[in-house]
């Protein structure tokens, strides 16, 4: 295979899905969700065989900018899309080990532009949630590598601008430098930097008609500068890249304006009203100058971006490391798309489920493991009678632990090690083990029902692959979350403590917690974690005895089966504090 060169192969790239997800509410791009000018589609309507059978002319579109804009004609360069205009000039102006200037959190493109070019990456970090940090600019800038500065404001993903001081400052400073003003959100704002093009020959103002005048799926954009320098530009760029029909599109967008002020002012209202109600939920959201806002629910966000999800409703979360961790950036809905998000996120009570006993039959998978792996150390069998009188005891909920306990207590040595290999050999053996005889306790439609009232989760004893095995099994992916395992939590801080419980409240939204448990330590874990605790009989022990014993320990009520679910979340809740 012929390798790229070196430059793009060490690249990661920017990859997008190659088809349309089943979405009601697409607010994770910054499009703008409420679409162009009804003479923009009128427009395209009235497109004839010309506009596709020959190349195009680009006067007409670029004197509708000029007019729009207040700049001279020669000063602009049409292209496709803000993507291409970025792409263009570093290509036209960075040679290979100079290097771009830019935020350690901003737009993607500039960077791996500079990376194609083999170009260097130099990153200033925000000192302060999101204001521009000049200063680091400033110093930077003394850096005689630096070719190119990349500024884009308002800035994606934060939203913050950089003030017209501040800019001045940097301009008087690079001016032997290009500097790339990334206007995309500028109509958002209402601030424009235009003006500067007449003061400093080495600027180029970069817009685009994706975010504000709804036109992404067309790809138009456009490049502001100094004429010497648009006609450089134009010797680097495909000489029709833009088609006909954006451009068509661009011009009736442009003869619309008032269509574009009055969805601003309805996108302003809505992301007023959008963050209150994230506020609400618990999220710090930033100022935007832009059509998004960027909103971080910390430990939460999965839990929200998840809830949304469920709900047909996409938006940017950021899992990597980095500052931007847990935060969710939303581009403003429509009305109706924000009455989307409120039913989605309403706050709802949890039902957490214990997995072996409660959702899943474990008698053939780790029972039998447990009589096995007992077995093969002290040649000797042990009935079930004897494995959940100890289990009803409590303290005893790791069945590894159960396992080495009932070993030993026949005078064998082993070390956990030992058990815990044998045990998984039997029951796991990754995947291909007994776990396979397991069968499902729970109704799907049943749970399913409960969702639409009520957050549904799982917190169990089982490692993750396994809950995940089991999980998937029964098709119930999009019906848990989350689901917390043995994995999330520290080796001693198993039920009856209440850590995974506690940590499950850290990352949910909820105004009441309910725990469903088959063990008595199942409900003191519960109760010690502020949880309304309810038992749930096991296939293997129906009997009044574990029911005593568990309401004993805190249960407001003890069901046959999770079946039942209905029957005990009947009782009014005056009744179950």
């Amino acid at each position: 295979m012929i390798k790229p060169k070196k430059s793009i192969e060490e690249m990661k790239g920017y990859f997008v899905p190659m088809y349309e997800d089943d979405w009601e509410v697409k607010i994770d791009s910054n499009e703008n969700n409420y679409g162009p000018s009804p003479k923009v589609i009128q427009s395209l309507k009235n497109c004839d065989f010309k506009s596709v059978s020959f190349y195009p002319f680009y006067g007409e579109l670029t004197q509708k900018i000029s007019d729009y804009i207040c700049v001279n004609f020669n000063n602009i360069k049409v292209t496709n899309g803000a993507d291409e205009a970025i792409q263009s000039i570093i290509q036209t102006y960075l040679d290979k080990d100079e290097a771009l200037l830019t935020l350690d959190i901003s737009f993607d493109m500039p960077v791996i532009y500079t990376q194609i070019q083999g170009g260097k990456i130099i990153k200033v970090p925000f000192k302060e949630k999101w204001k521009f940090p000049v200063s680091g600019f400033l110093k930077e800038l003394q850096n005689p590598a630096v070719k190119i500065v990349y500024i884009a404001t308002p800035n994606n993903p934060t939203g913050n601008i950089i003030e017209e001081n501040e800019l001045v400052q940097i301009l008087e400073k690079a001016q032997d430098k290009v500097v790339i003003i990334d206007e995309t959100y500028a109509n958002y704002a209402g601030i424009t930097y235009t003006k500067y093009i007449k003061d400093f020959d080495n600027i180029f103002i970069v817009r685009s008609f994706s975010k504000d005048f709804a036109l992404a799926g067309l790809r138009l954009g456009y490049i502001i500068s100094a004429e010497e320098n648009i006609i450089n530009l134009k010797k680097t760029v495909s000489p029709f890249s833009v088609n006909k029909f954006a451009m068509k599109a661009g011009i009736a967008a442009l003869s619309d304006i008032e269509y574009f002020e009055n969805i601003k002012a309805e996108i302003y209202q809505t992301k007023s009203e959008l963050k209150i109600f994230l506020q609400e939920l618990g999220a710090v959201v930033y100022n935007s100058s832009a059509n998004f806002l960027l909103a971080d629910f910390k430990n939460k966000a999965e839990f929200v971006y998840n809830k949304l999800k469920k709900s047909n409703v996409t938006v940017k979360l950021f899992k990597k490391e980095s500052p931007l961790k847990n935060h969710l950036r939303i581009t403003i809905p429509t009305k109706e798309g924000f009455k989307k998000i409120k039913e989605a996120l309403k706050i709802k009570p949890s039902l957490v489920f214990d997995m072996d006993g409660v959702l899943i039959d474990a008698r053939n998978s780790y029972r039998t493991a447990i009589e096995e792996t007992y077995k093969l150390f002290t040649n000797k069998t042990i009935n079930e009678g004897e494995i959940q009188a100890l289990k009803n005891k409590g303290g005893m909920n790791n069945d590894w632990d159960l396992t080495k306990f009932l070993i030993e207590k026949q005078g064998v040595n082993v070390t956990y090690e030992d058990v815990v290999n044998s045990f998984q050999k039997i029951y796991w053996d990754e995947g291909r083990g007994i776990i396979n005889n397991e069968k499902a306790l729970f109704s799907k439609e049943l749970l399913e029902e409960l969702s639409k009232d009520y957050n549904i989760s799982i917190y169990t004893g089982r490692p993750k692959k396994e809950a995940a095995f089991a999980i998937k099994k029964f098709n119930a992916e999009n019906l848990f979350y989350p689901v917390i395992t043995s994995d999330d939590i520290p080796s001693d801080k198993g039920k009856p403590n209440p850590f995974g419980l506690n940590l499950m409240k850290d990352l949910t939204i909820s105004d009441k917690y309910y725990y469903f448990g088959d063990t008595p330590d199942d409900i003191t874990a519960a109760k010690a974690a502020g949880y309304i605790a309810i038992g749930v009989l096991p296939p293997q022990d129906k009997t009044k005895e574990l029911s005593d014993i568990m309401k004993s320990k805190g249960a407001v009520g003890v069901i046959n089966s999770i079946n039942d679910i209905k029957t005990i979340l009947e009782i009014k809740d005056e009744a179950m504090c």
